[in-house]
């Protein structure tokens, strides 16, 4: 399946609230950005900053082939003096994983930090119970350098994360 990415725009909003379809599943998206239910006001909130001149966050859909939404990812707090982002909010659409979707986009994402905005790092947190994420991005060959503990909270239960990053040249030494 070829994956395209390209701007999130308000018209994916009724996707990403449908997608969103309790508190465990938002938070496990987004972290504590978003607060459940998931509205077109916050996504509006959310998306305003990917405007600006030299924006600090990027936003991406992922389409498929039919132009349908599969997808999204988003290289956020990019940090233009310091040449690094963090690759976060990755979210593909349930009814579509263990297809390779998020392989792709992530690949896409990574090659415009990378290759457009030109970066020398971008890190990423992923819960440690998402086993499934973190062998994607091991794959992919991000290096993980450690763990924040209890970063979040969900009910009456603490969830750790570990942190993983990627260098410029790790990068560039992968796709030869």
């Amino acid at each position: 399946m070829s994956i395209v990415i390209s701007p999130l725009t308000k018209d994916d909003f009724p996707t990403l609230i449908e997608w969103a379809e309790d508190e465990k599943i938002l938070l496990q998206w987004a972290g504590p950005y978003f607060k459940y239910p998931l509205t077109n006001a916050q996504l509006a909130e959310y998306l305003a900053p990917t405007r600006h001149k030299d924006p600090v966050r990027f936003a991406f859909r992922a389409l498929d082939e039919a132009d349908l939404m599969v997808g999204m990812a988003e290289l956020n707090v990019v940090d233009r003096t310091n040449e690094t982002a963090t690759l976060c909010r990755i979210f593909v659409d349930k009814n579509r994983r263990g297809r390779g979707l998020a392989d792709s986009i992530i690949k896409q994402v990574i090659s415009y930090g990378f290759d457009i905005l030109k970066l020398n790092r971008i890190d990423l947190k992923v819960f440690t119970y998402n086993s499934t994420a973190i062998k994607c991005y091991e794959k992919l060959g991000f290096v993980r350098e450690g763990m924040m503990r209890k970063v979040c909270k969900f009910n009456n239960e603490y969830w750790d994360c570990y942190v993983y990053s990627m260098l410029g040249n790790e990068w560039e030494a992968r796709r030869k």
